[in-house]
């Protein structure tokens, strides 16, 4: 469905045309160059009844109803993509293709599906789409920007648009609902019974580009078509926040709307420790290795905001190190910035719940009710089936709202493109480095230091920890050092703290109003931190 231009400029022409700050080493001559994205053909709304709905669509089975003013429509759509690997000095087309890619490694064919969220009326629309590729690590589509921002989204009137990403999602659908996702195609071929990865899934990088296109044209064929686009940005959240990372730092440059035009105005990768491996394991290539620039994200015409939890750090230092870290950018062709949030894991129960979403996604694949489902068996929580709970003296999963910043990267990333105002700095979380491998810095609490700073820490009433071990073994126990937890400061630890209540309320007032003017939080998510601390359990 797309072409790659005859003329072969080189990575080092690009870097020119783009004005960034440093010429990369001469480009082989195999490297992929900047080429126009076809658009992909669309087919919907998929009609929807009481027995035929999408999956993990809002106001069906166990899900949450739409939000008021909005709704929620599925569509399917086709194209071709290529399979990629990594060179010295950019990217290639798979060469030599493996045996085991059948179907070659260009021009293979996709059919999948999206999920628009919108607006009832067009008048309310903010102007901006933010894009997500649905996280595939449970091996069932997860929400995951979506789920902790959409108050934000809905607030603003943006559209959100979530695409299953992986052929082991497709391979899901049509086996959850056959009937009605009969014809989606993604040829499924796992490298290993039940793995999560299958040979062509190098292609979503492709597809990526051209879902992007497809709302930046808004052309007849869009799904927003008569809708006045302003801004279209991608974003993601732990294996897709790795897809985002790749997608900004790799694909952007190449795959362009015709006439040369970048796709993407911005990019907001979360929960990810740099760019994920591009052909998913279908050769070494594929991944680059520990010393490449590379993990750390190049520069490129658009800002890149990416934020992390606390437990991408502890991940990263069991596994090399943190690679990704680099140094803010304000250039504009290199405007970046990193904020990393002490407190916050990367499983969460940010709003509160009454079911973690993630939870009720899987109950929906399951088709049974939140009761019924089996526990995950980490350590910190109750063994028992249904939601998961914590043990006692234990909130799980943690209900630290990660949210608060996430809302703020959307916001800032808009004020940085239409005002010229560059978000806020924020120094990264401290690391003890006497130890191998380095830990994070804590506090007399044994909550972390440094990071984006919030009366959740600077103000505690409670311990965070960022992940958590097994306690039982189970389909899903593989997530538990995904899952945080919190342990709320007992009684005489508050008093010597907080005179009463209200001292702890207005302690929390005065940093969540600097935290407002500092940008690194909204006004509105300020009022929900104040809200929570006047109904904490605070004497």
């Amino acid at each position: 469905m797309f072409t790659v231009h005859a003329f072969r400029r080189g990575t080092s022409g690009l870097v020119a045309a783009l004005g960034l700050l440093a010429l990369p080493p001469p480009a082989r001559a195999a490297d992929v160059v900047p080429f126009a994205v076809a658009l992909p053909q669309v087919s919907g709304p998929i009609p929807s009844t009481s027995t035929s709905f999408p999956y993990i669509a809002e106001g069906f089975d166990v899900m949450p109803p739409v939000p008021d003013g909005y709704v929620e429509e599925e569509f399917f759509f086709s194209g071709t993509g290529n399979l990629y690997e990594f060179t010295p000095t950019g990217i290639q087309v798979v060469t030599p293709c493996p045996a085991r890619a059948d179907l070659g490694c260009t021009n293979i064919p996709y059919t999948t599906r999206m999920l628009v969220k919108r607006p009832k009326n067009k008048h309310a629309f903010s102007g901006t789409v933010v894009v997500e590729p649905l996280n595939p690590s449970a091996n069932f589509d997860i929400a995951a920007v979506w789920d902790r921002s959409h108050g934000y989204f809905v607030r603003n009137g943006d559209v959100f648009v979530g695409w299953s990403s992986k052929s082991v999602i497709v391979d899901m659908l049509k086996s959850w609902d056959p009937s009605r996702y009969a014809p989606l195609s993604w040829t499924y071929a796992p490298f290993t019974p039940g793995g999560n990865s299958g040979t062509y899934d190098g292609i979503t990088f492709d597809i990526a580009a051209q879902i992007g296109a497809l709302f930046k044209v808004n052309g007849p064929g869009s799904p927003l078509h008569g809708w006045r686009i302003q801004h279209v940005f991608e974003a993601g959240f732990s294996q897709d926040g790795g897809f985002t990372f790749t997608q900004a730092e790799v694909f952007h440059a190449l795959e362009r709307l015709p006439g040369g035009a970048g796709i993407y105005d911005g990019y907001v990768p979360g929960g990810t420790t740099g760019p994920s491996n591009i052909n998913f394991g279908l050769t070494p290539a594929g991944a680059i290795g520990r010393t490449d620039p590379r993990h750390q994200m190049q520069p490129r015409e658009v800002p890149v905001i990416h934020i992390n939890t606390e437990t991408e750090i502890y991940l990263a230092n069991l596994t090399g190190g943190v690679l990704y870290r680099r140094p803010d950018g304000d250039a504009q062709n290199d405007r970046y910035r990193l904020w990393e949030v002490p407190g916050a894991s990367h499983v969460s129960n940010d709003p509160r719940d009454p079911v973690l979403i993630l939870q009720l996604n899987l109950a929906e694949r399951e088709r049974i009710a939140p009761e019924d489902l089996d526990p995950v068996g980490c350590a910190h929580q109750l063994f028992i089936k249904g939601p998961s709970q914590g043990i006692a003296g234990v909130v799980d999963p943690n209900d630290y709202p990660f949210m608060y910043v996430s809302n703020n990267a959307f916001h800032s990333l808009i004020q940085w493109i239409d005002r010229g105002i560059p978000p806020a700095h924020a120094a990264p979380i401290q690391l003890d480095t006497t130890t191998t491998p380095a830990t994070v810095a804590r506090d007399a609490f044994g909550n972390a230091l440094g990071g984006v700073r919030t009366p959740f820490l600077d103000v505690p009433i409670t311990t965070y920890v960022p992940i958590d071990t097994v306690a039982h073994t189970t389909a899903f126990s593989g997530f538990c050092i995904l899952y945080g937890y919190n342990v709320p400061f007992q009684e005489d630890r508050l008093k010597s703290l907080y005179r009463n209540r209200l001292d702890y309320v207005l302690k929390v007032l005065v940093q969540s109003a600097r935290l407002v003017e500092q940008r690194f939080w909204l006004l509105p998510d300020a009022a929900d931190a104040v809200n929570r601390a006047v109904h904490a359990d605070v004497p």
